[in-house]
């Protein structure tokens, strides 16, 4: 197998899970049988085994493990590229990369990328929407829960459409891209990072190869050091290379492209994701037309500021994908406008973040705060008078006794869920669950 210009023939792949498995599998059909690796040693070795016939399995610590004899480790996002294991094979004059990279070798199609703390998921899905719709074939992979690896050899796809967090770009260094963002940057991932800027020099590294960068104005941290490219923010846009917002219109320099009142999405932060979807279709000729429809038409994604539905007056949003402290501001800043109440239900595993930001929408905007999981504590610290829960269907209860028709409450945790959940889906469904039982009675 040929990779970045090298002839490669062993390779082990460390991290067994959806996306481990996806590396294996194209590294089969490129006729290389890989060493499967992972370091959760409870897992079931003869399934995986069954799965993957041809391969050696090894479940153990991965400093436990000789890597001599491998010239490529294909890492998983989810393992910590900074360990000794990794440092040792690199000085043995192993390759460390992940599954992006080998897509990068791979790939024919034009490819756009998308990164950020929060938004990504709902841009990349909104730009292949608005590209499906100009006629063009395109496909949403990587982080959004596709494997760019099971797509790849799909040569009918003219378009690629990828999000990235920021543990696959710290493995990738040779993505060619048409157009890239980085949406925005805030305090996510600190335990994985020494700092803020630690984390945002891992995010902007989707620009390496990009013949057009696409920053957030109004966000230093996504900006690269040169003056290159084009931007988006919710200010009134200069020239042609801005996007952005005046008279309550989506803009691009002085033309108008859609009153934001005709979006079907709601909220600021959908606004900034609307215009950056917009800046990235220009750069690959979607049609204008096609984007402004599909705006006035896509609603959003499950667990993103989702409304349920509710039969007694009172608005239940579930906004459980805001697993760090910026998506929580960004769904909040969006409600600022509304007169009644908000009940707030947060908390799980704030991943080492500072939960600091948010004092003041807490302090103006939330009539009661209701919290659980492994960092409730870390809320109460910021508001004395928060309310402890065990469950979700507790914490949905008690805020059915909070509120009134008109009112809100809002799931928006500000963390991730592993602590109490199996994903911010499952937290999410079973917000949805409870509100529907409450609404029962």
């Amino acid at each position: 197998m040929k990779f970045n210009g090298q002839d490669i023939y062993q390779v082990a792949v460390i991290g067994l899970g959806m996306t481990g498995r996806s590396c294996a599998s194209y590294l089969l059909k490129q006729e290389i049988i890989p060493l499967l690796v992972d370091t959760r040693v409870g897992l079931d070795k003869g399934a995986l085994k069954q799965d993957f016939p041809q391969c050696e399995i090894v479940l153990a610590n991965l400093d436990d493990i000789d890597f001599s004899a491998y010239q490529l480790l294909v890492v998983s996002p989810g393992i910590a590229i900074k360990q000794a294991a990794f440092e040792k094979a690199r000085a043995q004059g192993c390759i460390i990369a992940g599954d992006i990279e080998l897509f990068a070798n791979s790939v024919d199609a034009p490819v756009v990328a998308i990164t950020g703390s929060n938004g990504k998921t709902t841009v990349t899905s909104l730009l292949e929407a608005m590209a499906n719709a100009s006629g063009i074939k395109a496909v949403a992979a990587g982080n959004i829960g596709v494997p760019v690896l099971d797509v790849v050899a799909d040569k009918s796809i003219e378009l690629f459409i990828l999000e990235l967090s920021s543990f696959q770009l710290e493995t990738t260094d040779n993505l060619r891209l048409k157009a890239a963002t980085v949406l925005n940057i805030s305090d996510d991932h600190m335990d994985r990072y020494s700092d803020l800027n630690d984390y945002a020099q891992a995010k902007q590294r989707i620009y390496r190869h990009c013949e057009m960068p696409i920053a957030n104005r109004q966000d230093s941290l996504t900006h690269l050091i040169d003056a290159r490219g084009q931007s988006f923010g919710l200010d009134c846009p200069a020239n042609n290379n801005e996007f952005g917002l005046k008279d309550g219109y989506l803009m691009q320099g002085q033309q108008p492209l859609l009153a934001v009142d005709d979006m079907a999405m709601v909220g600021q932060h959908n606004q900034l994701n609307a215009l950056a979807a917009i800046a990235l279709g220009k750069q690959v000729g979607l049609s204008l037309d096609a984007m402004v429809s599909t705006l006035r038409v896509f609603t959003g994604l499950a667990h993103r500021c989702q409304l349920i539905p509710s039969s007694d007056g009172i608005v239940w949003l579930n906004d459980s994908k805001a697993t760090n402290v910026g998506a929580t501001l960004a769904a909040l800043d969006g409600l600022q406008t509304h007169q009644g109440n908000i009940v707030l239900i947060a908390g799980g595993d704030a991943k080492g973040g500072d939960l600091s930001p948010l004092t003041q929408s807490f302090e103006q905007q939330i009539s009661e705060l209701i919290v659980m999981g492994k960092d409730a504590a870390l809320f109460s610290a910021i508001r004395s008078d928060a309310h402890h829960v065990e469950s979700m269907q507790a914490a949905v209860k008690l805020a059915n006794t909070f509120v009134n028709p008109g009112d809100i409450v809002l799931l928006s945790p500000a963390c991730a869920s592993i602590d109490m959940f199996v994903n911010y889906m499952e937290r999410g469904q079973q917000f949805m669950d409870a509100v529907g039982r409450v609404n029962e009675h």
